[in-house]
């Protein structure tokens, strides 16, 4: 094996699990919608979002509010925009030192560092301030090449880049957007990152999922 892929968010960088992310007034209640409507909006568009039809926050939003029928004026919608990217600033710029311990340990078995991530454009331009940026090799963002996780072509996109075979590759992630299949479709060793999200993931195939609950176990399971 030469090379361990790695999902962004709720695997390298944890949002979800943040007391301030259960405090923020959701969304749908600033745009004064109901959960519902904005549920259904991201089924109808959110792979447009995650794959770059939307350039900015500020064009996302007014997409949604028009969408979901939100009263808010274009002011309070600037203002929903600029708090939401500095808040996706804020959280790529908080890494647990957990994690760079862990991708030393990676680093030390001889093993390349990709990460393999479905992202918005604001969370690529967040990237620019997360300090994890110095410890991988290769970043394969969904919204730069216009395809996402479990679409086969996005696995196959970051291997060849990174000038391997998926066989010759782990991919490390939490399971949202059926990306731990997608990975092992390839031929990829998928292992279910649960350090931040004890979640199900769904297997279709009779050998088990392997599981890491800890950061500190991953690499005792690369071998």
């Amino acid at each position: 094996m030469k090379t361990v892929f790695f999902d962004l968010f709720e695997t390298l960088i944890t949002e979800k699990t943040r007391s301030a992310y259960r405090s923020r007034t959701p969304i749908y209640v600033k745009l004064r919608t109901t959960r519902d409507r904005m549920s259904r909006w991201w089924v109808d568009f959110g792979e447009r979002v995650m794959t770059g039809g939307f350039p900015d926050s500020l064009t996302r939003f007014l997409h949604i509010r028009d969408e979901v029928g939100s009263p808010v004026s274009d002011r309070e919608i600037a203002e929903i925009a600029r708090e939401y990217e500095l808040w996706k600033k804020r959280v790529l710029s908080e890494v647990d030192p957990g994690v760079f311990e862990m991708l030393g340990r990676v680093r030390s078995l001889g093993l390349n560092i990709g990460i393999i991530s479905n992202a918005m454009p604001n969370e690529v331009l967040a990237w620019n301030s997360c300090p994890l940026q110095d410890h991988v090799d290769d970043v394969v963002f969904s919204c730069d090449v216009g395809m996402m996780k479990p679409d086969r072509r996005i696995y196959d996109l970051a291997c060849g880049r990174m000038e391997i075979r998926p066989s010759d590759a782990y991919f490390v992630g939490d399971g949202n957007f059926d990306e731990l299949r997608g990975a092992a479709s390839t031929g990829m060793k998928a292992i279910q990152a649960a350090w931040y999200l004890q979640q199900e993931v769904a297997w279709p195939w009779d050998h088990p999922l392997p599981r890491a609950e800890s950061m500190e176990n991953l690499p005792s399971m690369l071998n």
